[in-house]
C-alpha cells in the first residue's frame, strides 16, 4: 500500500472528538477576542533550532491508519500500520520539491514568554505573546521583525489569581533585567542586521553560505551534523546525549534556518533513520491545522512536533517543562509561515 495514500487518507479523516473540540474552542475564542486569544507558542531561539537537549529513547512506534481503499462492507475497514519513518520520508519528498524562487527566505512565528508577576506570595504567570519574522536575501542579509501582541494568563488558575489581583493591564518586572509588559498589543519593529549574520545550528554559529552549503545526501548530512556536534562552540557533546542532540540538529534545519529545499528533505531523512522518534497519530495544532504528531525523546526534554506531510511544514512544537523548574509546565511553538517570498521586510502584523 502506498504510504502517501494512507497519509492523505489519515489527514482527510476527522480528528478525534476531543482534539476537534479543542480546536473549535480555540478558534471561537480567537474570533471573539483576537488580541487576547491568539494561539499559544513558546519561542525557540531566533534563527535557531528546536532546542532538544535530552537523550532520545530508542523507540520507533507506529499507528494504524485507514488504507484509503473503499471497503466492501462498513465493518471491514482495512487498517495499515504507518511508521514514523514512513511519514517523515513522505515529508522529505515534499520538501525536495519545494520551490526555490523568491527573493527572500521568510519565516513568521508566534511565541509566548511566561513571566511571573503579581504581589509577593500571590504571584501568577502571564504569557507574553510575541511575533517573530525573519527575511534572508540571497547574499545572506537578514532582517528581523519583532512585535509583542499582548499578554494573557497562562492557565485557569493564573487567570483566577490575576482576577484577584484586580486584573491589571500592565506590569514591570525586575528579574533578569527590567521588563515592562502589557495586555495590549504594541507597535512592531523591523531591524536590518549589521555585518555578517549567523544562524544557530548544533550549538554552532553558521554563516549563510555554510548553511546553504550543507549536503543534500542524508548520509553526508548526518556526518556533517555529527562533526558539528563533536566540535561545537560549547565543546563536545557527551556520548549519552549525542543521539538527542543529533535529532535537535536535524529539526533545526526544518524551521527557520535558510537551508535549501533538498537539505531540508535530507534532514527529514536523517530524522527518519534515528531511534527515539515516535509517531503519535493524527492531531491538530493550536490553530486547528491538521497534521501528524511525533514525540522525540523522553522525560522533561521530550519535544512533540506536528508536521504536515503534504507541505513538509512543521506546524508546531511543544515541550515538557523541566521538573521542579521555575517555569510553568511545558512550552509551545507555532510556525505561521515558512518558505520563499518576494515580499520584503515589513512591520509584523497581528495574528
Amino acid at each position: 500500500m502506498d504510504e502517501l495514500r494512507m497519509i492523505a487518507s489519515m489527514l482527510a479523516e476527522e480528528p478525534p472528538p476531543h482534539a476537534a473540540a479543542r480546536g473549535r474552542g480555540r478558534l471561537a475564542a480567537q474570533i471573539r477576542e483576537p488580541h487576547r486569544n491568539p494561539p499559544r507558542r513558546l519561542r525557540w531561539p531566533v534563527l535557531g533550532g528546536f532546542g532538544l537537549a535530552a537523550t532520545a529513547a530508542a523507540a520507533t512506534g507506529a499507528v494504524l491508519l485507514s488504507s484509503g481503499t473503499t471497503p466492501r462492507a462498513p465493518d471491514t475497514v482495512k487498517a495499515q500500520p504507518v511508521s514514523a519513518q514512513s511519514v517523515l520520508l513522505a515529508a522529505a519528498r515534499t520538501a525536495d520539491a519545494a520551490p526555490e524562487d523568491g527573493k527572500y527566505w521568510h519565516t513568521r512565528s508566534l511565541s509566548t514568554r511566561p513571566v511571573n508577576v503579581g504581589p509577593k506570595g500571590a504571584q501568577y504567570w502571564m504569557d507574553v505573546l510575541i511575533i517573530h519574522e525573519t527575511w534572508v536575501d540571497s547574499k545572506g542579509q537578514v532582517w528581523s521583525g519583532y512585535r509583542r501582541a499582548g499578554a494573557r494568563p497562562h492557565s485557569a488558575a493564573d487567570k483566577a489569581a490575576w482576577t484577584r489581583d484586580g486584573s491589571p493591564s500592565k506590569w514591570v518586572t525586575h528579574g533578569e533585567g527590567t521588563l515592562s509588559i502589557s495586555v495590549k498589543p504594541e507597535p512592531g519593529t523591523v531591524t536590518k542586521a549589521r555585518g555578517p549574520k549567523t544562524f544557530a545550528l548544533c550549538d554552532k554559529e553558521m554563516s549563510y553560505k555554510q548553511v546553504r552549503a550543507l549536503p543534500s545526501d542524508p548520509g553526508a548530512l548526518r556526518n556533517a551534523l555529527t562533526q558539528a556536534m563533536l566540535h561545537n562552540d560549547d565543546g563536545p557533546v557527551p556520548p549519552g546525549a549525542q543521539r538527542g542532540f543529533l535529532a535537535d540538529c536535524a529539526t533545526g534545519l526544518l524551521g527557520e534556518a535558510p537551508a535549501p529545499a533538498k537539505v531540508r528533505g535530507a534532514a527529514y531523512r536523517v530524522l527518519a533513520g534515528l531511534p527515539g522518534v515516535k509517531i503519535t497519530g493524527r492531531t491538530t495544532d493550536e490553530r486547528g491545522r491538521a497534521g501528524v504528531g511525533f514525540d522525540i525523546g523522553t522525560g522533561p526534554g521530550t519535544r512533540h512536533l506536528v508536521i504536515e506531510p503534504k507541505t513538509s511544514l512543521v506546524l508546531s512544537e511543544t515541550s515538557k517543562g523541566e521538573q521542579g523548574g521555575k517555569l510553568p509546565r511545558g512550552s509551545a511553538s507555532l510556525v505561521l509561515e515558512s518558505g520563499r517570498t518576494d515580499s520584503g521586510p515589513a512591520e509584523p502584523r497581528l495574528p
